[in-house]
């Protein structure tokens, strides 16, 4: 059993609804959750917080999810911040690419509901 009240989460996502039913989710099983609407106000969430995981969406607004992996990725004290990508961007490309970046996992919007998504984020939490 993880010790699920000291895990912090980021939910960085745009859409109000999508962020607001994974945010409560994630409350009802004791994780820690920040949410950021757009990828600047998310980098600027990261570089003052210790999050044990950056629940990413690709497409948004200022400055788009693959910044975000490049920006985080390049910076010594935010490498190894766990990276768990939540897009409907699912072009091989798009997911090749940040899959060799050492994210943890690259989930589509549209295959998923909220109860997979977080059987996936406990198990991304549980890898060492």
């Amino acid at each position: 059993m993880i010790g699920k009240s000291t895990k912090k989460i980021l939910v960085v996502e745009d859409d109000m609804p999508t962020l607001e039913a994974i945010g409560l989710k994630l409350k009802e099983q004791g994780f820690l959750v920040e949410n950021a609407f757009d990828g600047e106000e998310a980098m600027e969430k990261i570089k003052e917080n210790n999050y044990d995981l950056v629940l990413l969406d690709i497409l948004l607004p200022k400055k788009n999810g693959f910044e975000i992996i490049r920006e985080m990725k390049t910076n010594d004290n935010l490498k190894n911040i766990k990276i768990l990508v939540f897009s409907n961007l699912n072009h091989s490309e798009s997911v090749t690419w940040a899959l060799s970046q050492g994210i943890e996992g690259y989930v589509v919007k549209a295959d998923t509901d909220v109860n997979s998504l977080i059987e996936e984020i406990k198990k991304v939490l549980l890898k060492k």
